[in-house]
Parts: structure tokens; sequence; C-alpha cells
């Protein structure tokens, strides 16, 4: 066989056995849904997309996820799948929607999957530039949702509602997309590299009702001011009823020249009482996000994500094909004005620790991130092609710098991952660690391409179309 058909990695058989994906393939099995000659994700992936409505059901009760509905506890949907075909003219759905309704009649709350545990584990590790930042637990977190909840409650934020985040990889963004979840309002962010045209060409769209941004960001080792940009962005939205600054350049920034605005830890502490979060269950299709074009052509175009389908295309993603569970320590680089940045945020719904960052990928050294992920033990580090290839260019021997052991997968999205950098992987992180090259897009908030923990990985190639994905 030519080297380069040769697998640069198998899983051990033990890892094959264990796998998610492996108990979730069996189950159907053993249910008597799959026939057993479903015996690898290939085969899997064929069926998952003959038999939709069975699948997502499966995934559904594999996630255990909590909601009312018509029917029993296990399987609380009026169907599963109605008005499948509804895209092919002249049909339409319910109220002359088209597409496919999913789940009817159930009511889920998407925060509420993501706060169901409520302990002392850590939730969130915050790092920077500077190094690590913060820790916070679930049960602090889920703390912070109920308090950051009733603020928005106290403004008159309900559902439907929008709140837009135009900020940092910081806790505090995760906090109020959570919070705006909790209550069935609907988020939406950007970085703040984004301009003020770029900001107000999304945001000016969607009406937001309250802004939530940080006084600053450090990138490279520069820091950035961001309050001048908040001025002219808050002036020139007409619908905020309120705008909330997160101290990060400074523990206590002026809000002197942002009229109307006020601190965000004074907002928590207004409602300090708040420890339990309350959840607003919805229907299933329920706008959850709104994320947007590159604006390439014309203004950014609005994409709208319901709290269902991203849930379960989430859990599907980590569980299944990422092999996540609690216990795990998750990172994607990424910033909140990128689809990855509302996947890695689910990685809460498996229990596992989330780690964000925030600034440059090779500042202040170009070891950061991997000291980063040795110092937390990461066992899922994500992150972009060209970051992989900026590494290999820096002559970055990741195994040398950091101790790795922890480390079980690396996935890579943004762009095809060329061969060499296959390599590179393998020779400079570990041979022991699956090599994911992944593909999705904003249009979905998800992926179309994935890993798969069962499965070898080849030079050059794809592991696995994603279940349930034609």
């Amino acid at each position: 066989m030519p080297a380069d058909d040769l697998p640069l990695w198998r899983p051990a058989a033990a890892d094959v056995a264990t796998a998610q994906l492996t108990r979730f393939r069996e189950g159907l099995i053993a249910r008597g849904l799959v026939p057993a000659e479903v015996h690898d994700a290939h085969a899997l992936q064929r069926w998952s997309v003959e038999h939709l409505a069975e699948f997502w059901a499966a995934v559904w009760q594999a996630a255990d996820v909590m909601a009312d509905g018509p029917g029993p506890a296990h399987a609380p949907w009026r169907a599963v799948l109605e008005q499948g075909d509804v895209m092919q003219p002249p049909h339409t759905g319910p109220q002359g929607r088209i597409g496919p309704q999913w789940f009817t009649g159930t009511r889920l709350n998407f925060a509420e999957q993501l706060l169901r545990r409520r302990d002392e584990g850590v939730a969130l590790v915050a790092w920077n530039e500077q190094g690590a930042q913060r820790r916070i637990t679930y049960a602090e977190l889920a703390a912070q949702v109920a308090q950051c909840a009733a603020a928005l409650r106290a403004l008159g934020v309900g559902p439907g509602d929008r709140v837009a985040g135009w900020m940092p990889n910081l806790p505090e963004t995760v906090v109020v997309m959570l919070a705006a979840a909790a209550i069935g309002a609907t988020w939406s962010s950007c970085s703040p590299d984004f301009g003020t045209k770029g900001v107000l060409d999304r945001f000016g769209q969607i009406a937001p009702t309250v802004l939530v941004a940080a006084d600053g960001y450090r990138y490279a080792g520069k820091d950035i001011d961001c309050l001048p940009r908040l001025r002219e962005i808050a002036a020139a939205i007409p619908s905020l009823a309120a705008v909330w600054v997160v101290p990060y350049r400074h523990a206590a920034p002026s809000l002197d020249t942002v009229p109307g605005a006020v601190l965000f830890p004074d907002v928590l502490a207004a409602h300090g009482h708040e420890h339990t979060p309350r959840f607003a269950r919805l229907p299933f299709d329920h706008p959850l996000y709104i994320l947007y074009s590159s604006g390439t052509t014309g203004l950014p175009k609005c994409m709208v994500h319901g709290a269902g389908g991203t849930l379960l295309q989430h859990w599907k993603e980590l569980a299944l094909h990422t092999d996540l569970r609690a216990g795990d320590v998750l990172f994607y680089f990424t910033t909140c004005g990128w689809m990855m940045w509302n996947w890695l945020v689910s990685g809460l719904a498996l229990g596992a620790t989330v780690v964000l960052y925030d600034g440059a990928p090779l500042a202040p050294d170009p070891t950061i991130l991997w000291r980063m992920a040795a110092a937390e033990r990461v066992t899922v580090f994500g992150t972009s092609a060209k970051y992989l290839a900026m590494c290999e260019k820096e002559g970055v021997v990741p195994r040398e710098c950091a101790d790795l052991r922890a480390l079980k997968a690396v996935l890579s999205t943004g762009s095809p991952l060329a061969s060499h950098s296959y390599d590179y992987v393998a020779r400079a992180v570990g041979s022991g660690v699956r090599l994911s090259s992944i593909s999705g897009g904003t249009d979905i908030v998800s992926c179309f391409a994935l890993g798969d923990p069962t499965g070898p990985v080849h030079r050059g190639e794809l592991q696995r179309r994603g279940l349930g994905m034609a």
C-alpha cells in the first residue's frame, strides 16, 4: 500500500468500544431501529439520511432534552417531522411558512439544557495574552445567568426581543447570551475588531433592546479602547433601552463618554439575590441566534437559527463526532463574530469545561495556545488550518514546549487543511492525537463534515460527513 494511503491515526479498539458514537449505534441496533449490518460510521451515516425522523428522535433521546409537549416524557412531540417536502413548490407549511417543521408541539429552552449542571465543576476558563484570568464554576455561572436574566426582564426584554454583544471572548459574553436565551430573547454578537460601520451594518438591521460591550480589549500586545466607537454605535441604534459595559481594560472604566451606559458588575449586583435561573420554554424553532453573512455583496445578510435545531446539531457534533463528555476540556480559538464561538459554548451541554481565549493566537509568543492547552489539560483543541500552517512556519513544536498528554483531538476548520499540515500535527503535536479537519458554515451554525472517533484519519481527507446531513 502506498505510504499516502496509510492512515496517519487509528483509534485503539478499547476507545472505539467506549466511544459515544459506538454506544449510540449499538443502542439503535438493540432497539431494532437499525439493522445489525450497520457496523460502522459510514453505514450509520447512510442510514441517518434515509431515516431522518428516526435518527433525529434518537439524537433527542440520547441528549436527554428537557422539554414539554403533547407526547410522553421520552418523546414529547406531536411528530418528529411534518411537511418534510415543503421546500418543493407550491407547498407551504403552517401559516404559509416554507420549510419542514421539526419536533412539532415541543417546548424547550436552550439555556436550560446548557445549565443543567449546577455543581462546583469548572464551566468556563478565561485566558488572554497575559495568561489565565478567571475560572467560573457551573454553580457560579448559573447564578450570574439568573442575575443577568432578571436584569433583562426588568428592562421589559422578553421572547423575540434581541440582545446584542459587541464583545471579546469573555465569560460575560457567555453569561449574557445564556441569560437572553433563558428568557427567550434572541442573541447576536460580533467581535470588537469590527469598526463602527461593520457593527451598525449588522446590529442596525435587528433593532436590539440591549447592547453589551467591553471597555476595550488587547490584541498582539496593544490595548484598544472601545468606548469612543461604543458611543457612536449606541447613538445610532434608537431601539436600545440599555447599554452595559464590561470592565476589561480597566477595573473601573469611566463611562462619561457613553451617555446612559451602566457597568455590567452593577447590573448583576442589582439582582444579587437571584441565584437560580428561570427558563421560558418556547417552541422548538424559536429564534435563538442571529448570525451574518460576510457582507461581500451588500449588507451582511441576517441568518436566524432556532433553539432546538441548534441544540440537537451541536449535541450530535460534540458528543458523537467529537466524543466530548463531562470531564473533558474543550477549546476552540475563535472570536464572538464566528459561528465556532456558538459551537464552542455548546460544550456546556455535555458538562465539559469550556476554555475561552481572547487575543492574538501567536502573542506574546507562538507557543501561547499550546502552553495554555497544557496548563488547562485541554482534551479537544480546535483551531484553523491557517493557524496550524503558521505554527509550522514558525517552527513551533508543541510537544516540546508543552505537556499535551491530556490532548485527545485537534480540530481544524475555516479552510481546507493542507496535507503537509496533517504531517506537521502528527510529527509536532503527537501521532496519538486524532486530527479532524471539519467543515461547516454560518448558514447552519454547525458542520457538514466532521470527525469520527471510531475511524482512521487519512492525510488530506475529511473523516466523515455529518450524521443526518445528506
